[in-house]
């Protein structure tokens, strides 16, 4: 009986000290995996040379200060990669709110003036038959009337000129964000996937945005231009001539966007099957073929590829983030003046003269193509950042 409790003892006391090295070892070894994947980002990050990105997202506007702005980026994707990253909502609420909310207290001036002149010009239309000669109250209508052109001519100025700047930033920002993808998709084993993307990456940043900021924004003016003509005077009718011109910019701009993103999302997925297999071909061979070494070597190219894979993807993430960053004021100033015109147009038709009425509410119809526009290509290059960031998680789940 004192055998077996002693023996009982033993057997306690050789248990207990082994579950506990046991579970400290597990906790290391996460430890472990964990610094060694955020070691292998952090070099990956080095050679890459994110310093650009710092300073394109310093240089943003304002508005965007509870997104990325004022962040050190290269700390950010790291926090991704080891899963300490957080957004703060409610700055980026309260952001969203104060840049809208500014936008209409500034657009609400154009309003008051455009009120003042529509309802002077009302008067004028309801007692034109007063005039001595008609001649003269078409005159002061015109007159007033050419007082609204120019108020509307500034604002559309304004944001054509936003929605230009806007491309710009986003296809500068596109020429960095595409290398650094296509090196880390390169990096994990994808050579056909970027060899497929390379060409359409540049296609998009280059091609597209040109034709969007030198061909789609040009015919928006021309098509505001075709408005303010046509409302001048009942016997000079240009309506159709404009509704064209919008039509036109709205089919290219699908024809453009359906094509690119087909075409991309077939191709890509296509590569992608092909690099996964590339790579378990690869790996079969090397544990097949290496004595000794080759199962050690082939779990170390795993712990490579799923570290890129971990990097490609914040990167992506960030990117994804400052891309909305870039697009988020200009498609909020965009909205709210369109909703000035939208909502003077129905405030005014029982006041004002009709053709200051269809005025205004084709210029808000200006808007929408202008506002599509830059969702366009913000949807584009959000689709193509996400389709980067896909074929790597194909090419990886193919091995």
């Amino acid at each position: 009986m004192k055998n077996f409790i002693i023996i009982s003892l033993i057997a306690i006391l050789m248990i207990i000290p082994t579950n506990i090295i046991k579970a400290s070892t597990t906790q290391e070894s996460r430890v472990d995996i964990r610094e060694e994947i955020q070691k292998i980002a952090e070099e990956q990050l080095d050679i890459l040379n994110i310093d650009q990105w710092n300073e394109f997202n310093k240089n943003l506007d304002n508005y965007q200060d509870g997104l990325l702005t004022n962040a050190n980026l290269k700390e950010t994707i790291i926090n991704l990669v080891i899963g300490k990253f957080e957004l703060n909502w409610k700055k980026i609420y309260e952001s969203l709110g104060k840049a809208f909310f500014t936008e209409i207290k500034l657009n609400l001036s154009l309003m008051a003036k455009i009120f003042a002149i529509a309802i002077f010009t009302g008067i004028l239309s309801n007692f034109k038959t007063n005039f001595s000669d008609s001649t003269v109250g078409e005159l002061a209508w015109i007159v007033c009337y050419i007082m609204i052109v120019i108020l509307i001519i500034q604002s559309i100025t304004v944001v054509l000129n936003v929605g230009k700047n806007t491309i710009e930033q986003m296809t500068s920002f596109m020429q960095i964000l595409f290398p650094a993808l296509l090196a880390l998709l390169i990096g994990m084993g994808g050579i056909a996937s970027s060899g497929v993307m390379q060409p359409a990456t540049a296609l998009l940043t280059g091609v597209t945005g040109i034709f969007l900021k030198n061909i789609m924004i040009p015919l928006i003016f021309l098509s505001t231009i075709l408005v303010l003509i046509s409302n001048i005077n009942d016997n000079i009718s240009l309506v159709n001539l404009s509704k064209l011109t919008r039509n036109i910019c709205s089919w290219v701009l699908g024809i453009v966007f359906t094509i690119f993103i087909g075409v991309l999302s077939v191709q890509g997925i296509i590569a992608a099957s092909f690099d996964g297999v590339s790579i378990r071909t690869t790996k079969y061979a090397i544990e097949t073929f290496v004595p000794v070494v080759g199962k050690m070597f082939s779990q170390t190219v795993d712990v490579i590829i799923s570290s890129s894979l971990m990097l490609k993807n914040a990167v992506g993430v960030v990117g994804l983030i400052v891309a909305i960053s870039i697009c988020l004021y200009p498609i909020l100033k965009i909205l709210s003046l369109m909703a000035v015109y939208k909502l003077s147009s129905a405030l005014l038709e029982p006041i004002s003269d009709k053709r200051v009425v269809n005025c205004l509410n084709e210029i808000g119809s200006v808007l929408v193509i202008l506002l599509v526009t830059l969702l366009g290509i913000a949807i584009l290059f959000f689709l193509t950042i996400a389709l980067l960031i896909g074929l790597g998680n194909i090419t990886v789940m193919m091995r």
